[in-house]
């Protein structure tokens, strides 16, 4: 099948259309393809969103817009196959997706998608996070990992090390951001220690600075070409 000139697609996808959906443990994911262009988005393209989100996205510029819509459009998409409607996608004091009480959305994007993973309520909230397999990223390990993370990662083969880092860093990404809706605060990456499986699942240690501490919190990955999905779960005590 044709690929573009990045490897990334199927030939002839357009921009702000549906890549990817799957659903997976912890909801339904998908993925919109983005056009690697700062140029407004096109106006065939706002009509998708809510009202209140349009005139939202209008006031945008550049990329931010353009990853901004590109996650709505991800998130209502997801919404449809809950068969769920309602109110405006929106963006909360901390950044975070708005949504009805009884949903739980995150959103994620690289130039190339935006991703979103929803689920309703009650079965957790929800976090997801999509790196980029590359450029490789010199000397971030000290900035993410704690030590017992840093000693896992030394004793992989050297051509596997980047591919460990990468991925505990989009797991804690995903954490953080299944944990804000309690929190309410920044969380540092040494706050929690991640340990990936073979089988896309990771074992993640918390050890939160202040907060409280979820009752479970499970994390998975999965490979898309040429980048990491990561989703995490988090429940709590009535």
């Amino acid at each position: 099948m044709a690929q573009d000139r990045r490897g990334r697609y199927p030939g002839g996808v357009k921009p702000f259309s549906i890549i990817h959906k799957d659903a997976v443990q912890h909801g339904i994911v998908l993925g919109v393809s983005l056009p690697d262009s700062k140029a407004p988005v096109p106006v065939e393209v706002l009509e998708q969103l809510h009202p209140e989100e349009r005139a939202y996205a209008v006031d945008l510029t550049g990329y931010r817009q353009v990853h901004w819509v590109g996650g709505r459009i991800a998130a209502r998409a997801a919404l449809q196959v809950l068969g769920c409607g309602g109110p405006p996608i929106l963006t909360d004091p901390w950044g975070a997706p708005t949504s009805r009480q009884d949903l739980s959305i995150s959103i994620s994007h690289k130039r190339h998608m935006a991703v979103a993973l929803v689920a309703r309520h009650e079965h957790g909230s929800l976090g997801v996070d999509l790196e980029d397999l590359s450029p490789v990223r010199e000397g971030i390990e000290s900035r993410v990992l704690r030590p017992e993370e840093v000693e896992g990662v030394a004793a992989l083969p050297p051509d596997r090390r980047w591919i460990s880092t990468l991925l505990r860093f989009s797991i804690k990404e995903a954490i953080y951001k299944a944990l804000a809706p309690k929190h309410r605060r920044y969380i540092d990456f040494k706050e929690a220690a991640v340990f990936p499986g073979i089988d896309g699942h990771a074992r993640v240690e918390l050890h939160l600075e202040s907060g409280p501490k979820p009752a479970v919190i499970e994390a998975r990955y999965t490979w898309l070409r040429r980048s990491v999905l990561s989703t995490v779960r988090t429940r709590w005590l009535p």
